[in-house]
Protein backbone atom coordinates (compact mmCIF):
# COMPACT_ATOMS: atom_id res chain seq x y z
CA UNK A 1 0.00 0.00 0.00
CA UNK A 2 3.02 2.50 0.48
CA UNK A 3 4.01 1.88 -3.06
CA UNK A 4 1.07 2.11 -4.04
CA UNK A 5 0.33 5.38 -2.12
CA UNK A 6 3.17 7.52 -3.41
CA UNK A 7 2.13 6.23 -7.23
CA UNK A 8 -0.99 8.05 -6.82
CA UNK A 9 0.36 10.82 -5.41
CA UNK A 10 2.22 10.96 -8.72
CA UNK A 11 -0.66 11.04 -10.26
CA UNK A 12 -2.24 13.38 -8.70
CA UNK A 13 0.65 15.53 -9.81
CA UNK A 14 0.88 14.53 -12.99
CA UNK A 15 -2.92 15.20 -14.19
CA UNK A 16 -2.18 19.25 -12.24
CA UNK A 17 0.68 19.55 -14.23
CA UNK A 18 -1.07 18.32 -17.88
CA UNK A 19 -3.85 20.81 -17.00
CA UNK A 20 -1.69 23.56 -16.30
CA UNK A 21 0.15 23.29 -19.69
CA UNK A 22 -2.37 22.80 -21.73
CA UNK A 23 -4.47 25.32 -20.00
CA UNK A 24 -1.31 27.52 -20.74
CA UNK A 25 -1.94 27.53 -24.91
CA UNK A 26 -5.55 27.28 -24.80
CA UNK A 27 -6.54 29.93 -22.44
CA UNK A 28 -5.61 32.96 -24.23
CA UNK A 29 -8.28 32.85 -27.39
CA UNK A 30 -10.58 35.26 -25.37
CA UNK A 31 -8.10 37.35 -25.24
CA UNK A 32 -6.83 37.09 -28.87
CA UNK A 33 -10.34 37.83 -30.30
CA UNK A 34 -10.56 41.13 -27.97
CA UNK A 35 -7.75 42.89 -28.49
CA UNK A 36 -8.94 44.75 -31.29
CA UNK A 37 -11.99 45.86 -29.31
CA UNK A 38 -9.28 47.38 -26.58
CA UNK A 39 -8.39 50.80 -25.95
CA UNK A 40 -4.57 51.51 -25.48
CA UNK A 41 -4.35 51.91 -21.97
CA UNK A 42 -6.74 48.69 -21.66
CA UNK A 43 -4.00 47.28 -23.76
CA UNK A 44 -1.11 47.80 -21.30
CA UNK A 45 -3.17 46.83 -18.57
CA UNK A 46 -4.20 43.23 -20.67
CA UNK A 47 -0.41 42.93 -21.48
CA UNK A 48 0.73 43.05 -17.72
CA UNK A 49 -2.28 40.68 -16.56
CA UNK A 50 -1.00 38.45 -19.21
CA UNK A 51 2.85 38.63 -17.74
CA UNK A 52 1.61 37.80 -14.14
CA UNK A 53 -0.17 34.94 -15.45
CA UNK A 54 2.14 33.35 -17.61
CA UNK A 55 4.57 33.82 -14.71
CA UNK A 56 2.29 32.25 -12.29
CA UNK A 57 2.04 29.48 -14.42
CA UNK A 58 5.33 29.18 -14.72
CA UNK A 59 6.19 28.55 -11.36
CA UNK A 60 3.09 26.58 -10.79
CA UNK A 61 4.70 24.26 -13.39
CA UNK A 62 8.32 24.14 -11.99
CA UNK A 63 6.94 23.47 -8.77
CA UNK A 64 4.51 20.71 -9.58
CA UNK A 65 7.71 18.85 -11.65
CA UNK A 66 9.82 19.04 -7.89
CA UNK A 67 6.65 17.70 -6.36
CA UNK A 68 6.56 14.54 -9.40
CA UNK A 69 10.35 14.02 -8.49
CA UNK A 70 9.13 13.61 -4.73
CA UNK A 71 6.54 11.64 -5.09
CA UNK A 72 8.12 9.28 -7.65
CA UNK A 73 11.52 9.36 -4.12
CA UNK A 74 8.37 8.13 -2.43
CA UNK A 75 7.79 5.59 -4.48
CA UNK A 76 11.07 4.34 -4.22
CA UNK A 77 11.59 4.73 -0.92
CA UNK A 78 7.91 2.60 0.02
CA UNK A 79 7.21 6.04 2.01
CA UNK A 80 3.35 6.90 2.87
CA UNK A 81 0.93 4.97 5.12
CA UNK A 82 -2.79 3.51 4.17
CA UNK A 83 -4.86 7.27 5.56
CA UNK A 84 -2.37 9.40 3.01
CA UNK A 85 -3.15 6.70 0.35
CA UNK A 86 -6.61 6.91 0.95
CA UNK A 87 -6.65 10.70 0.97
CA UNK A 88 -4.68 10.74 -2.27
CA UNK A 89 -7.27 8.43 -4.17
CA UNK A 90 -9.75 10.67 -3.00
CA UNK A 91 -8.02 14.10 -4.02
CA UNK A 92 -7.47 12.56 -7.55
CA UNK A 93 -11.30 11.82 -8.06
CA UNK A 94 -11.82 14.83 -7.40
CA UNK A 95 -9.10 16.38 -9.98
CA UNK A 96 -10.66 13.61 -12.25
CA UNK A 97 -14.44 14.63 -11.53
CA UNK A 98 -15.06 10.67 -10.62
CA UNK A 99 -17.23 12.30 -7.30
CA UNK A 100 -19.25 14.37 -6.05
CA UNK A 101 -17.54 17.76 -4.64
CA UNK A 102 -19.57 20.17 -2.17
CA UNK A 103 -17.25 23.00 -1.06
CA UNK A 104 -16.88 27.22 -1.30
CA UNK A 105 -16.38 28.89 -4.15
CA UNK A 106 -18.12 31.18 -6.85
CA UNK A 107 -20.82 31.28 -9.27
CA UNK A 108 -20.78 33.11 -12.73
CA UNK A 109 -24.32 33.69 -14.36
CA UNK A 110 -24.27 34.05 -18.07
CA UNK A 111 -27.40 35.61 -19.60
CA UNK A 112 -26.94 36.25 -23.64
CA UNK A 113 -24.86 35.03 -26.21
CA UNK A 114 -21.98 33.03 -25.56
CA UNK A 115 -20.28 30.05 -27.57
CA UNK A 116 -18.66 27.18 -26.70
CA UNK A 117 -15.04 28.75 -27.23
CA UNK A 118 -16.07 31.26 -24.66
CA UNK A 119 -16.66 28.75 -22.49
CA UNK A 120 -13.40 26.53 -23.03
CA UNK A 121 -11.95 29.95 -21.93
CA UNK A 122 -13.54 30.17 -18.51
CA UNK A 123 -13.41 26.52 -18.05
CA UNK A 124 -9.47 27.17 -18.26
CA UNK A 125 -9.66 30.43 -16.54
CA UNK A 126 -10.52 29.27 -13.55
CA UNK A 127 -8.49 25.77 -13.20
CA UNK A 128 -5.86 28.50 -13.78
CA UNK A 129 -7.07 30.47 -10.85
CA UNK A 130 -7.16 27.18 -8.86
CA UNK A 131 -10.93 25.75 -9.09
CA UNK A 132 -10.89 22.39 -7.37
CA UNK A 133 -13.91 21.48 -9.38
CA UNK A 134 -16.52 22.81 -12.04
CA UNK A 135 -19.85 22.45 -13.44
CA UNK A 136 -22.01 24.15 -16.16
CA UNK A 137 -25.54 23.65 -14.87
CA UNK A 138 -25.61 20.46 -13.74
CA UNK A 139 -23.04 18.92 -15.80
CA UNK A 140 -19.60 18.04 -14.45
CA UNK A 141 -16.31 19.34 -16.20
CA UNK A 142 -13.48 17.11 -16.25
CA UNK A 143 -9.99 17.55 -17.19
CA UNK A 144 -10.68 16.19 -20.95
CA UNK A 145 -13.99 17.18 -21.21
CA UNK A 146 -15.02 19.31 -24.93
CA UNK A 147 -17.45 21.59 -25.62
CA UNK A 148 -19.47 21.93 -28.49
CA UNK A 149 -22.27 24.21 -30.34
CA UNK A 150 -25.24 23.92 -32.16
CA UNK A 151 -27.61 25.76 -34.17
CA UNK A 152 -29.53 26.16 -31.91
CA UNK A 153 -26.84 28.63 -29.77
CA UNK A 154 -26.71 25.92 -27.31
CA UNK A 155 -23.74 24.66 -25.94
CA UNK A 156 -23.06 20.82 -25.35
CA UNK A 157 -20.47 19.67 -22.48
CA UNK A 158 -19.22 16.13 -23.27
CA UNK A 159 -22.09 15.35 -25.36
CA UNK A 160 -24.73 16.74 -22.93
CA UNK A 161 -26.51 19.77 -23.77
CA UNK A 162 -26.97 22.82 -21.61
CA UNK A 163 -28.89 25.66 -22.36
CA UNK A 164 -28.35 29.58 -21.46
CA UNK A 165 -28.44 31.42 -19.19
CA UNK A 166 -25.93 29.54 -18.13
CA UNK A 167 -24.48 29.34 -14.38
CA UNK A 168 -20.84 28.03 -13.93
CA UNK A 169 -19.93 26.79 -10.63
CA UNK A 170 -16.51 26.43 -9.25
CA UNK A 171 -15.07 25.40 -6.37
CA UNK A 172 -12.25 26.77 -4.76
CA UNK A 173 -11.08 29.49 -2.72
CA UNK A 174 -14.03 32.11 -3.13
CA UNK A 175 -11.75 35.45 -2.66
CA UNK A 176 -8.86 33.92 -4.93
CA UNK A 177 -11.41 32.67 -7.35
CA UNK A 178 -13.48 35.84 -7.57
CA UNK A 179 -10.06 38.13 -8.00
CA UNK A 180 -8.97 36.38 -10.72
CA UNK A 181 -12.61 36.39 -12.55
CA UNK A 182 -13.12 39.71 -12.01
CA UNK A 183 -9.93 41.51 -12.39
CA UNK A 184 -9.27 44.74 -14.41
CA UNK A 185 -8.14 43.18 -17.77
CA UNK A 186 -9.26 39.76 -16.62
CA UNK A 187 -11.26 37.02 -18.45
CA UNK A 188 -14.59 38.50 -17.55
CA UNK A 189 -13.73 41.97 -18.38
CA UNK A 190 -12.80 40.38 -21.92
CA UNK A 191 -15.99 38.75 -22.41
CA UNK A 192 -17.90 41.79 -21.84
CA UNK A 193 -16.12 43.34 -24.79
CA UNK A 194 -16.82 40.71 -26.84
CA UNK A 195 -20.62 39.92 -26.00
CA UNK A 196 -21.80 43.54 -25.21
CA UNK A 197 -25.63 42.17 -24.94
CA UNK A 198 -24.78 39.18 -22.56
CA UNK A 199 -24.79 40.03 -18.80
CA UNK A 200 -22.00 38.41 -16.38
CA UNK A 201 -22.80 38.15 -12.67
CA UNK A 202 -20.14 37.01 -10.53
CA UNK A 203 -21.15 35.70 -7.20
CA UNK A 204 -18.75 33.95 -3.85
CA UNK A 205 -20.75 31.33 -2.31
CA UNK A 206 -20.43 29.74 0.87
CA UNK A 207 -21.56 26.21 -0.09
CA UNK A 208 -21.32 24.52 -3.44
CA UNK A 209 -22.93 20.97 -4.65
CA UNK A 210 -21.36 19.71 -7.90
CA UNK A 211 -21.94 16.82 -8.88
CA UNK A 212 -19.59 13.76 -10.57
CA UNK A 213 -18.56 13.46 -14.27
CA UNK A 214 -21.44 11.80 -16.35
CA UNK A 215 -20.70 9.66 -18.97
CA UNK A 216 -20.02 11.21 -22.17
CA UNK A 217 -23.00 11.57 -24.39
CA UNK A 218 -21.88 10.49 -28.69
Amino acid sequence: MRTNSGAIWAAIIALFLGVAVVTQFRSQDVYSRSLNLETPSSLTTLIANLSETNNELRTEISDLRRDVADAQDSVSSGKGSLTEGERQIAQLRVFSAQSAVAGPGIAIKIDGVFDERALSDLVNELRNAGAEAISVNEVRVGPQSYFTGAADRSIAVDGHQVRGPWMVRAVGAPDVVYVAMTRTGGIIGQFELIYRSTRFAVSKETSLDLPALAAASR
